[in-house]
């Protein structure tokens, strides 16, 4: 395959079995499903599949099962568009974790959609190591503090014009404040939205969370004890 995007070392040999398990079905390229299977093996894309809950052997059976049912073509698009993905992450490589990323869009996310992954899940594992099903440690506060330090965690997925729209949206902030925070939380790896009552922080977080599981974006909010998180 001509012009590939830079790839992990890993994703090669992904790719290689990929291309392997075609040519020995008589096809020339591989298509999503080889690749897919691939991945099951892939040191980078593995975990994020058992992160998910997948079944690594029922994926791999209901994919050989069903047979070679997708297009073969646009596969290079489909690095394209994970190498995109990589480079907003300020990565210079793409690894199979990021090809599993965007299979999810494609018709063969129907495999990992039938055993209840979705992007999300992946998203949420590859930026905050939590796994589905986990109860996140959403609130480090396990006191009676009257108030909450509204925390944001910087991830490389979620957009910047996203955080932007929470924090506009949820908090009424104006543009120019809510873009500070967003710098504040790329470059220092968290942002501070403020300091408010217990209840109110709770009720932000959770419109926060609600927010960006709608949109599948992988943003997190903490709640701190007012004063615990370093400077933003």
């Amino acid at each position: 395959m001509a012009l590939l995007p830079p790839c992990s070392e890993t994703f090669k040999r992904s790719l290689l079995r990929a291309t392997s398990a075609a040519r020995a079905k008589g096809r020339t390229h591989p298509g999503p499903q080889d690749l897919l299977i691939a991945l099951i093996e892939d040191e980078d894309a593995s975990p994020v599949l058992q992160a998910c809950g997948i079944d690594l052997t029922r994926l791999r059976r209901d994919v050989e099962t069903a047979g070679t049912t997708d297009p073969t073509t646009g596969l290079g698009h489909l690095l394209q568009l994970a190498f995109n993905e990589a480079q907003l992450s300020e990565r210079t490589v793409v690894t199979g974790a990021d090809i599993l990323v965007e299979l999810f869009a494609e018709p063969v996310g129907r495999f990992l959609l039938a055993q209840g992954a979705t992007r999300y899940d992946a998203l949420v594992y590859l930026s905050h190591g939590i796994v589905k099903g986990a109860i996140a440690d959403v609130e480090a506060d396990r006191g009676e503090a009257a108030d909450l330090e509204v925390v944001l965690l910087n991830d490389p997925y979620t957009p910047a014009e996203f955080v932007t729209f929470v924090l506009e949206n949820v908090f009424g902030m104006s543009r120019e404040r809510a873009t500070a925070i967003v710098f504040s939380t790329h470059a220092r790896k968290r942002g501070s939205c403020g300091v408010f009552p217990r209840t109110e922080a709770v009720a932000f977080r959770e419109k926060i969370q609600n927010l960006a599981a709608a949109r599948q974006h992988p943003l997190r909010c903490v709640l701190l004890p007012a004063g615990d998180a370093p400077p933003a």
